[in-house]
C-alpha cells in the first residue's frame, strides 16, 4: 500500500483525482458521457467527504464508506495511484476507531491486492496477500473468510496455470516454490528459490491450494454444525496443582482450545439469530451466553499466561520446523510454501506428483 501521510490533506488527494478526471481524452460521445457521470460521482463523494470532516473530524467513521466508494471509482478508470492512496486513508480511519487487525480492513486489502497486480507490481501484491492471509488466520471461524480463502486459492491456481503454459510468474520466486530440503555431507539444507526441479513447483502450488479450500471448507462446516446443534460447554478442568508442570500446561491448553470452540459457538449462533427473525428474548439469551464465554476465555487466557507464559493461538503452518525425517505425514505439507519462507524453515521435497503427466515438461 501506499504509506499514509497524515500531512497530505484530503483536499489535495482528491482535487488531484477530480483534475485527472476531467482531463482523460474521450474517444467517442459514450466515453464522454461515462467521464461526465464519473466526474459527477467524484465531486460527489469529494463534497460529502469534505462535510463529514467539517463537522465530525479527519477520522470519523462515516467517512470510511465514502472514502472506499471513491477509491473504487478511481480504481476503475486506472487511476491507482490515488485510490490505492484512499485505501490507506480509509484503512487508518478504521483502525482509529476499530482498532487493530480487524476483518473491516480485509476487503480493502483484497482491493489493493488486485490494484497491485493491475500495475504489474507482483511483489507488493504478494507482500500485501501475506499480510490478508496473516489478518483473517485470526478469525478461524467467520464465515467472511470463506471466499478470501476461495480467492487466493484460485489465485494460486492461476499461477499453476501460467507456469505449466510455459510462462515463469513472478510468484514462482516469491514463493519459493522451487525450494527443497536437500541432503550432503553437512546435513540437510534448503535449495534455492529461483530455478529447481519442475514438478516441485508443479506439486507445492497443487498442495497450497487446496490448503487454502480446506480451510475455507473447515470454517464453513464448523459453522454448519454448531448451527444445527447446541453449543457444548467444556468442563472446567481442575486446578488444585498450580504449579507451573508441563502436564499443567498441556491441560489447560486443551481447555482454551476447547472454551475458544464453545464461544466461537455461541457467537455463531447470536449472529445468525440476529439475522433471522429471532425472538429478543432469544436474542438476549444467546448475547449473555456470548459475553460470558467470551469473558471467561479472557480470564483463563490470562490465567494461563501468567502461570506458564505467552500463549501461542496464532497460525502456525505445520512442518515449519523440522527436516524431511522428522514430518509425520502428508498434513505437514498443508501450507510449507504459503509466502516467501526463512532459510531455517523446512520444505519437504516434493517429487512429480502422481497425478501429474510425465510428458507434461
Amino acid at each position: 500500500m501506499v504509506p499514509f501521510d497524515a500531512r497530505r490533506t484530503f483536499g489535495a488527494i482528491t482535487g488531484s483525482i477530480a483534475l485527472a478526471v476531467v482531463a482523460a481524452p474521450c474517444a467517442a460521445f459514450a466515453q464522454a458521457d461515462s467521464l461526465l457521470a464519473t466526474r459527477d460521482a467524484v465531486q460527489e463523494l469529494v463534497e460529502e467527504i469534505g462535510e463529514i470532516q467539517v463537522l465530525h473530524g479527519e477520522t470519523s467513521p462515516d467517512l470510511i464508506e465514502p472514502l472506499a466508494a471513491l477509491s473504487l471509482l478511481h480504481e476503475e478508470r486506472g487511476d491507482y495511484e490515488p485510490a490505492l492512496a484512499l485505501i490507506e486513508q480509509a484503512t487508518h480511519v478504521i483502525k482509529v476507531n476499530r482498532g487493530l487487525h480487524t476483518l473491516d480492513e480485509a476487503q480493502l486489502m483484497r482491493r489493493s491486492i488486485r490494484i497491485e497486480r493491475a500495475r504489474g507490481n507482483a511483489e507488493a501484491a504478494w507482500n500485501e496477500e501475506q499480510e490478508l492471509l496473516t489478518l483473517i488466520r485470526r478469525y478461524p471461524h467467520d464465515a467472511r473468510t470463506v471466499p478470501i480463502f476461495n480467492e487466493i486459492a484460485d489465485g494460486r491456481e492461476a499461477v499453476l496455470a501460467r507456469y505449466k503454459a510455459g510462462e515463469f510468474p513472478p510468484e514462482i520466486v516469491l514463493g519459493c516454490y522451487y525450494s527443497e530440503w536437500v541432503h550432503d555431507d553437512s546435513g540437510w539444507r534448503r535449495s534455492g528459490c529461483r530455478s529447481g526441479n519442475r514438478y516441485t513447483v508443479i506439486g507445492a502450488l497443487r498442495t497450497e491450494a487446496n490448503s487454502y479450500r480446506r480451510e475455507a471448507a473447515n470454517i464453513a462446516d464448523r459453522r454448519a454444525r454448531w448451527l444445527a446443534a447446541s453449543c457444548v460447554r467444556p468442563e472446567t478442568p481442575d486446578n488444585a496443582d498450580e504449579r507451573r508442570s508441563r502436564r499443567g500446561a498441556e491441560t489447560e491448553r486443551v481447555y482454551l482450545r476447547a472454551l475458544r470452540a464453545y464461544a466461537s459457538c455461541t457467537e455463531v449462533k447470536h449472529e445468525h439469530a440476529a439475522s433471522t427473525t429471532a425472538s429478543p428474548e432469544e436474542l438476549s439469551q444467546l448475547a449473555s451466553e456470548m459475553s460470558a464465554a467470551a469473558d471467561e476465555l479472557a480470564a483463563r487466557t490470562a490465567s494461563y499466561e501468567k502461570r506458564f507464559g505467552p500463549l501461542r493461538t496464532s497460525y502456525t503452518c505445520p512442518g515449519k520446523v523440522f527436516p524431511p525425517p522428522l514430518l509425520k505425514s502428508i498434513a505437514d505439507l498443508a501450507c510449507v510454501h504459503s509466502g516467501s519462507p526463512p532459510p531455517e524453515s523446512p520444505q519437504l521435497q516434493l517429487g512429480r506428483p502422481r497425478d501429474e503427466d510425465p510428458t507434461d515438461q
